[in-house]
């Protein structure tokens, strides 16, 4: 993703909100993707959607349709994942792409990629849920299903992709008016990085989605550390990012001492390319 896609003023960003339905929470434990929507945003407005149902090929669980309401005879003949999932990727472009909950749909998006040998996205990134936290402190839940309401938005089809993301986008356009109101985010940088409750200042945005991606595919990141000792070179698996004390952390693998650290994301820069 270019960097110049960060430098971006939010007014002139492209946004595609997307929300994955599956046949369970846990990819790694075979959940698969049953449901793709999208929308896509302009200066405020829909530009474009998406939306296509997506045969598993394997059986629906009761308790994911009791959720979606999507059965196994309403995903045969559907099309596969092998058809679906690129037309999505063709379909997001390099738009900035928006999802409550981000890490459980990055990391349906990665296994997609991998399962189908495609290159791994490197979009931008946003959790509308870290935006939630950030911009309506003190709700009692952030679920989509509460946010809605607690805001005055209606889903059309809660549960299903393009009702959820209906309201998801009307959420997005009143946390990005809202952080813009009391000067945290002006560019697609600033609201990344306030979506995962960092602070801009010293953070590299493109670092931070870099490291959520690779946690998500669970995939090796060539970085530079600022240490005790100086810069050191490394190579780490992310686990999860967290946040402890007003001070960012990297939860990773290190390749290079063999066992797991954690990592400043304020002293951390992706390694050059080559």
């Amino acid at each position: 993703m270019p960097a110049s896609v960060y430098d971006t003023a939010l007014a002139d960003a492209a946004f595609v909100v997307f929300d994955f339905e599956t046949t369970g929470l846990d990819v790694k434990r075979g959940a698969r993707v049953v449901e793709i929507g999208a929308l896509k945003l302009a200066r405020g407005e829909v530009t474009d959607h998406f939306l296509t149902l997506v045969d598993p090929e394997v059986p629906v669980p009761p308790d994911a349709t009791a959720i979606h309401g999507l059965a196994d005879a309403d995903l045969a003949g559907q099309a596969k994942l092998a058809d679906a999932f690129p037309r999505f990727v063709t379909f997001a472009g390099d738009a900035v792409l928006v999802a409550h909950n981000l890490p459980f749909d990055l990391s349906f998006a990665a296994a997609a990629a991998a399962e189908l040998t495609l290159p791994l996205p490197d979009n931008a990134t946003v959790d509308l849920l870290g935006l939630a936290r950030r911009c309506c402190p003190g709700l009692p839940s952030y679920s989509l299903g509460n946010l809605g309401p607690a805001l005055g938005v209606v889903n059309p089809a809660p549960h299903r992709s393009l009702g959820d993301v209906a309201v998801e986008s009307q959420l997005l356009l009143t946390f990005i008016e809202t952080a813009r109101r009391k000067g945290e985010a002006a560019t697609v940088a600033e609201l990344a990085l306030l979506s995962r409750g960092v602070a801009a200042e010293g953070v590299s945005a493109e670092a931070a989605v870099a490291i959520d991606w690779a946690a998500a595919a669970g995939r090796e990141v060539p970085i530079v550390y600022a240490g005790r000792k100086g810069e050191t070179s490394r190579s780490i698996t992310p686990r999860r990012v967290k946040n402890r004390a007003g001070v960012c952390y990297v939860v990773a693998y290190c390749h290079t001492s063999r066992a797991e650290r954690e990592f400043r994301l304020d002293r951390l820069r992706l390694a050059p390319e080559g």
